[in-house]
């Protein structure tokens, strides 16, 4: 499956990284450097300009990550989804979510999370989705559990924050358990 091209759904274009100007990934960079959302991320350091474009031309040649910028007609860049150590053979993937800090709107996080299940589960044709998050994120847990996620394991002490050890829980779901299929336009 080849998931370097952009994708409409439910009205949202999804930009793949290959595919943003250089004003785009400004705006990624600057969203992935806000406080708000790299405290979250194991890697909680600001990236550089060079550091991103690195990361963005490594994706060239990465069949396992795909990354995507959500832009709505009216609503503008609304946030960023991906699909992390996909695995083809077992029809599984990690899912990377996050909207836009400047936005102030709500709900956008569930727009992006149905817009994700959909990709996954209908035209990466995934089986699961999994997903980790540090232990102390209750507003992430609340999120992704509403989302139809839930608990299935814990990595203790896997990641070092703010002079701690925190468990990272890993959450899943399964494509059945999702209750519905979609169509992708």
């Amino acid at each position: 499956m080849d998931l370097r091209g952009n994708i409409k759904l439910e009205g949202i274009q999804f930009l793949n990284y290959l595919n943003i100007d250089h004003k785009e990934k400004e705006i990624v960079r600057e969203w992935r450097n806000n406080m708000d959302i790299r405290r979250w991320m194991y890697s909680d350091h600001v990236i550089s300009e060079e550091e991103h474009a690195m990361f963005i031309e490594g994706l060239k040649i990465d069949n396992k990550n795909s990354y995507w910028l959500a832009r709505d007609e009216n609503e503008g860049y609304l946030g960023v989804i991906s699909l992390n150590r996909i695995d083809s053979a077992n029809k599984n993937a990690y899912l990377g979510i996050y909207t836009n800090p400047y936005s102030g709107k709500t709900g956008t996080g569930y727009v992006l999370i149905e817009c994700l299940k959909r990709l996954a589960f209908n035209i990466a044709y995934l089986h699961t989705l999994k997903l980790e998050v540090i232990e102390n994120n209750e507003k992430a847990i609340r999120f992704y559990e509403k989302s139809g996620f839930s608990e299935e394991g814990r990595l203790r002490e896997f990641v070092f924050k703010d002079g701690k050890w925190c468990d990272v829980i890993v959450m899943g779901i399964i494509k059945r358990n999702v209750g519905q299929t979609w169509k992708s336009e």
